[in-house]
């Protein structure tokens, strides 16, 4: 078993507290994101430099099995049982369920772990930037259903979560988003997420992200 503290050092850190490894069920739109995050808040009190390490678990693109089930073996083999983590360490799966049915088990085997989470977005990660540049609530009751089942449109087979983003931007890109125009509105994604949060539910079954529990763990207190 290789050591917490290499990690660190292939990290160019040594002296960090808390580790927090990502695993994605996408190959860029979610890794993009939480690069740009880090980047853009790593001075500020959005992000805990002092006392956090994220980590990305980068998949190759000849990797094409994004499965919930797959992206929580490849979380476990190639961190925790790779790594000899601290109980404070945390390792997150960013997982949609647009296109996954079995995220309840997922959830379950992650409970067997001692620090192991599911951030789930329903219906994809792409609601979770929706939340940082729209109201949700100006989308009336039918709106809102439509964004859930999140279909495709016929022109160029984008979702309809896209479309709406697409809207409001006049453009977006799956692999290369421009986080610059939703970074700045973080704190809207994470207030609407909250309030779209049912707390009895372990993750969402109507319109939510629990993305935003991440980005809370990465704030500085």
């Amino acid at each position: 078993m290789r050591e917490r503290e290499e990690l660190l050092r292939e990290g160019g850190f040594t002296d960090k507290e808390k580790i927090i490894i990502l695993a994605f069920e996408g190959n860029d739109t979610e890794q993009v994101y939480f690069e740009d995050f880090k980047e853009t808040f790593k001075d500020t009190d959005l992000f805990n430099n002092d006392l956090i390490y994220l980590h990305l678990l980068k998949r190759p693109k000849s990797d094409t099995n994004s499965a919930p089930n797959h992206v929580f073996k490849k979380l476990k083999r190639e961190a925790k049982d790779e790594y000899n983590f601290k109980s404070t360490d945390e390792l997150w799966m960013v997982i949609d369920t647009d296109r996954w049915k079995n995220i309840s088990e997922i959830i379950l085997e992650c409970k067997k772990q001692e620090n192991m989470f599911v951030a789930v977005s329903n219906p994809c990660f792409e609601f979770w930037l929706l939340l940082h540049i729209k109201d949700i609530n100006e989308y009336d009751a039918d709106e809102q259903k439509l964004i859930l089942k999140n279909g495709k449109t016929s022109k160029n087979s984008r979702t309809y979560v896209e479309k709406k983003i697409i809207e409001i931007l006049g453009t977006y890109n799956k692999t290369k988003p421009q986080t610059e125009h939703f970074l700045p509105n973080i704190e809207n994604a994470i207030n609407q997420a909250k309030l779209l949060n049912n707390p009895e539910e372990e993750y969402p079954k109507e319109l939510g992200s629990f993305v935003y529990k991440i980005v809370e763990k990465l704030k500085k207190h």
